[in-house]
């Protein structure tokens, strides 16, 4: 399983754990046997989120680096 990307507290109390796609930057809840779909990319050895713009491996942060070049318009 990979490692957690962070935390859900209320009232000073974990309630959860999240998980970071690695090309997207989306977080969830992780929900073992929850019947979602999720990916691990090869390339970049990282979980993903599943959805069909995640599939080719763009890191985020190597996307935040293209974004701030201006050689892309949008995350």
């Amino acid at each position: 399983m990979p490692k957690v990307s962070g935390y859900i507290f209320r009232d000073g109390q974990e309630v959860a754990e999240t998980k970071q796609c690695v090309h997207c930057g989306r977080q969830w809840i992780w929900k073992t046997g929850s019947g979602r779909k999720r990916g691990w990319c090869l390339a970049c050895g990282g979980i993903t989120c599943g959805t069909a713009r995640c599939h080719t491996c763009l890191p985020f942060e190597r996307k935040l680096d293209l974004y701030e070049k201006g050689l892309i318009s949008s995350l």
